[in-house]
């Protein structure tokens, strides 16, 4: 792949700025001209931020779509965000990944997006996709509850080895309504990751993929918004995997494993794995934060290894979902 990442989401987060009104987001200049786009702390968001927040998170280089409905069932259909990219490893581990822990004088986020290739050159995902960051602009995504300051900013850029003005930073809470949109646009990292650093799959092989997970209701408390945006993946994302084996590789084993309800933790929400892991997400079983449901498409033989099952059940019980039936 001849562009870079962050080429590639500057021009989507240069347009937000454009369209910063329409999008309901606001653009700020810091002090050290920073440019950082509100996306959900002092403004509302809006779905088509959400949309363009997560391909920046993807590295400018996967297609994102809000579908109305996505259909979980025939019962309860909600809006839904589509991923499809032909870059999956590189799209995913080496960009979207939230790969980054910020932690600069009491401000803490979670950082995401292209700027991570800047910062993290010897991630081997980038090695294995024949992948050189070599651009002199950087663009960053947090999840957070403020604004950062000059000083956050002033880390990002020189960890990534650019100016400061050569920087944009993108901020939403998980407790918002792109913080929901932009987490539940993760159903094909989760998956991909599992391959990788659980199974020890050659995620390369994976050629294209595309994936559908409901947007998750928008909760005011952040603590029940990342459970809530995580049980959207674990028992409302699907996923699809076109994969390229070796000659004679079966994908079976792999397929069987990889969705959310092959962990020996399936059934407990993300919320009671997280207390049960005393509130530390590491420590928190790793093989749980799988779509809900994997079909595999074994591109030598033609086979098709479906697996795993939409939750509809344990989803509303996550989300809180109460029923109101009119019976005429």
């Amino acid at each position: 792949m001849a562009e870079s990442m962050n080429v590639e989401a500057m021009k989507i987060a240069k347009k937000m700025v454009e369209d910063q009104e329409k999008y309901n987001i606001q653009a700020l200049e810091l002090e050290n001209k920073t440019t950082v786009i509100d996306c959900g702390v002092n403004v509302p968001g809006s779905i088509k931020g959400g949309e363009l927040f997560t391909r920046v998170c993807l590295g400018g280089i996967s297609d994102v779509g809000i579908s109305i409905p996505g259909d979980l069932s025939d019962i309860m259909a909600m809006p839904a965000v589509k991923v499809k990219t032909d870059f999956p490893a590189l799209s995913t581990l080496g960009s979207q990944k939230a790969g980054w822990k910020i932690d600069v004088d009491g401000y803490y986020a979670i950082g995401s997006g292209p700027a991570q290739a800047h910062k993290f050159k010897d991630n081997p995902i980038y090695e294995m996709c024949g992948y050189v960051e070599d651009s002199d602009v950087a663009v960053i995504t947090l999840e957070a509850d403020s604004i950062p300051t000059v000083e956050v900013a002033d880390y990002i850029a020189y960890e990534c080895g650019v100016k400061p003005e050569n920087l944009m930073i993108l901020v939403a809470p998980t407790a918002s309504l792109v913080g929901s949109i932009q987490i539940s646009g993760r159903a094909l990292e989760c998956g991909i990751f599992k391959m990788y650093e659980i199974m020890d799959f050659d995620v390369t092989k994976i050629t294209y993929a595309a994936g559908i997970t409901p947007i998750t209701p928008v909760d005011p408390d952040s603590v029940k918004a990342m459970g809530k945006t995580n049980d959207a993946i674990i028992f409302g994302g699907r996923a699809y995997y076109y994969i390229e084996p070796d000659v004679g590789e079966s994908l079976e084993e792999l397929a069987a494993n990889l969705p959310s309800s092959a962990s020996d933790k399936y059934g407990q929400s993300f919320i009671e794995l997280f207390e049960e892991a005393g509130h530390d997400f590491y420590k928190m079983p790793q093989d749980i934060f799988a779509p809900a449901q994997v079909i595999v498409n074994d591109m030598l033989t033609g086979a098709m290894y479906h697996t795993g099952f939409i939750d509809l059940k344990r989803l509303k019980e996550s989300f809180e979902v109460i029923e109101i039936i009119n019976k005429k």
